[in-house]
Formats: structure tokens, C-alpha cells, sequence
């Protein structure tokens, strides 16, 4: 039979692991990070079958495997989402942002695909819809680098490197919501209007 593996679960999808929106069951998870919180931490889950198999086997050895500190950062970082109803949070705050993200997404020429669940969200620029053509890297940067300025830090990424990767902590609030969006919303009017010195971050520009 066919081995199902989902790598790097995330709860901010606003579920355990994103894989119950498409209908898969995994024999094994694995996730980091996110699980301690900033503790360096990993783990992975899979069913009692493969475990003792992996158990009776020597495929593996680690020194600090399953040590007590970070079992225990991993336990309070789970009880948190839980106590916390950051889950819920995220759904929540997620569709705040997405709709705000649509919004952009009509308003703006430059501004492409927009997709996500929970806090896992990207949003694409493109030079135009009317042809979905990639915006080039540097004019990325430099909307990345203005958003920066005023106080909102997002990630990139995507084959192209045209993608904003926004994926903010699980205790994000509406209010947070609101202001990235009217961060973005200001500067992305700056490099409609031609305000945004783009060129700037040009390597290819005339000296």
C-alpha cells in the first residue's frame, strides 16, 4: 500500500494540519517550529503499526530525543492553542485578512491571486491581470521594503518570488488585521501612482 506522509503540519491553518480540507488521511506527520513555540523542537505522529515497527527497528537514534524540557515546551505550546481558542482565532482572523486581501486584489491592477485558510495566506503581484505576467523581483522588493517601513513585516516566496508569504502568529488580532491591511492598501496606492521608487531596488538600472 501507498505510504501517506504530510511533512511540517501547521495548526495556524485552523485545523491540525490543513490535510482534513482535502479529504487525505496520513500514516505520518511530522512538524516543527511551530510546535514549541521558539523552543527548537520536532515531532511527528503516525499510527501504532508504523511506530512499533520504527520501535523493533535501529533506523534511528537521537540524544535528545523525547527529553523532558521539550516534551514540556511542546505540551504548554499545545495547551496554550487550546486554552487560548487560537484555532478558532485563526479562523477568525484569517477571513478578516482574506477579505481584506480581496479587496486589494479589486482595486489594484498589480495585485494577482490571493488564497490561504486560517493564517496561511499568500498573496501574488503580477505586472498586470490582464496578463498574470510575474512582477519582477525587484519591484517586490520594494513594496516589501515600504510595508516594512511602516510597520508590517511579511515574508516572499513562490516560483517566481512574487508571492507576499503572510503567515503571522496564532494570537494575531482583528486590529492587527485591519492595520496590515490599510499598510498595504497605502503603499500598493504609492506604486500604482508611481510615488514608490521601484527603481531603486533595480540592479539592472542606469547608473
Amino acid at each position: 500500500p501507498q505510504l501517506k506522509v504530510l511533512v511540517k503540519a501547521v495548526v495556524s491553518t485552523q485545523s491540525t494540519g490543513g490535510f482534513e480540507y482535502h479529504g487525505v488521511r496520513p500514516d505520518i506527520i511530522t512538524a516543527a517550529k511551530s510546535i514549541g513555540n521558539g523552543f527548537p523542537l520536532a515531532m511527528a505522529i503516525t499510527t501504532p503499526e508504523i511506530a512499533e515497527a520504527f520501535a523493533n527497528s535501529s533506523l534511528h537514534f537521537n540524544t535528545f530525543g523525547g527529553n523532558a524540557i521539550a516534551s514540556a515546551a511542546g505540551h504548554a505550546t499545545l495547551k496554550a492553542i487550546d486554552d487560548d481558542g487560537l484555532m478558532e482565532n485563526s479562523r477568525v482572523v484569517g477571513n478578516r485578512f482574506l477579505e481584506g486581501f480581496n479587496y486589494l486584489r479589486e482595486k489594484y491592477d498589480h495585485v494577482g491571486d490571493c488564497r490561504g485558510k486560517g493564517l496561511m495566506m499568500a498573496m501574488e503581484f503580477v505586472e498586470s491581470k490582464s496578463t498574470n505576467t510575474p512582477l519582477p523581483l525587484y519591484k517586490c522588493n520594494a513594496i516589501l521594503e515600504r510595508t516594512k517601513d511602516l510597520g508590517v513585516l511579511l515574508g516572499k516566496g513562490g516560483l517566481y518570488v512574487n508571492c507576499f508569504r503572510i503567515q503571522p502568529p496564532m494570537c494575531i488580532s482583528l486590529e492587527d488585521a485591519d492595520f496590515t491591511i490599510q499598510v498595504m492598501d497605502k503603499v500598493f496606492a504609492e506604486y500604482q501612482e508611481g510615488i514608490l521608487d521601484v527603481e531603486a531596488f533595480n540592479p539592472n538600472a542606469a547608473k
